[in-house]
């Protein structure tokens, strides 16, 4: 009688790629982000704001607002990401978990930040996320619905590579710019991705999901995918923030 259990990842469980190959392949992604980072900063309006001296601060405080939203609304696809993994891969979906465990409640180091500006945690809830936000969350259900799972880590690949490589340098900025005492929640939150090595963790699930050359090609994708929506929230950012306040200060003169 035949079995009709399915999706429930007991097939193949040998990794797609070797030991080996995961390596230059992760190495080969990090050059990829590293020339995404330079395009970025290229390109994309005030990318390096924070790492000024003079930081504009309602671009700051709903920075850390909308990084609160992100992650409260984001945990959410990723949880339901968990199911969707562990029919592929039972390995990746425990690693996964674990890396969630330690990534699930950060919301409330940024949220801890914002009231040391003077937001109450009544505003932050009044304030609506940008559009921006809620299209990356939507993009996040839509590939759980119609492409898998492999699209979601990639994201979390993405800003933990890039959270790594500048995060040290945008919090010495910001000791000088807006003080220690006031970024302990954004010191934790980097301490954390650092001495965990989320990188890795998240790149460890990585090579569990991927299991051909095709979906090596839609990882590729995904990188360039995100970043291309986080770019239009940083650009909804500095709209909505310092270059409207210039447009203020114009007006009134």
């Amino acid at each position: 009688m035949q079995n009709r259990v399915t999706n429930a990842g007991y097939g193949n469980r040998k990794p797609f790629l070797g030991a080996a190959a995961s390596v230059a392949l992760r190495k080969e992604m990090d050059k990829q982000i590293d020339e995404q980072i330079l395009e970025w900063y290229a390109n994309v309006p005030a990318a390096a704001h924070l790492e000024g001296k003079d930081v504009n601060s309602e671009y700051y405080k709903r920075n850390l607002i909308e990084t609160a939203w992100r992650i409260r609304l984001l945990r959410v696809a990723e949880a339901k990401a968990l199911t969707e993994i562990a029919k592929v891969s039972p390995e990746a979906a425990q690693v996964w978990a674990n890396y969630e465990q330690e990534e699930m409640l950060h919301d409330e180091l940024f949220i801890q930040d914002l009231a040391k500006t003077g937001v109450s945690r009544e505003e932050f809830l009044a304030t609506e996320p940008y559009l921006s936000t809620k299209l990356l969350t939507g993009y996040f259900s839509y590939l759980l619905d119609h492409e898998g799972p492999l699209g979601v880590v990639a994201y979390s690949y993405l800003v933990e590579y890039v959270n790594v490589t500048l995060e040290p340098k945008k919090l010495v900025a910001l000791k000088e710019s807006i003080g220690e005492k006031n970024i302990g929640g954004q010191i934790s939150h980097s301490h954390t991705d650092i001495n965990d090595d989320h990188p890795g963790e998240v790149w460890a699930a990585v090579r569990f999901l991927i299991r051909s050359e095709e979906d090596v090609a839609a990882f590729k994708k995904y990188l360039q995918e995100h970043q291309s929506i986080l770019a239009m929230y940083f650009k909804e950012l500095y709209e909505n923030t310092i270059a409207g306040a210039t447009t203020g200060d114009k007006a009134a003169a």
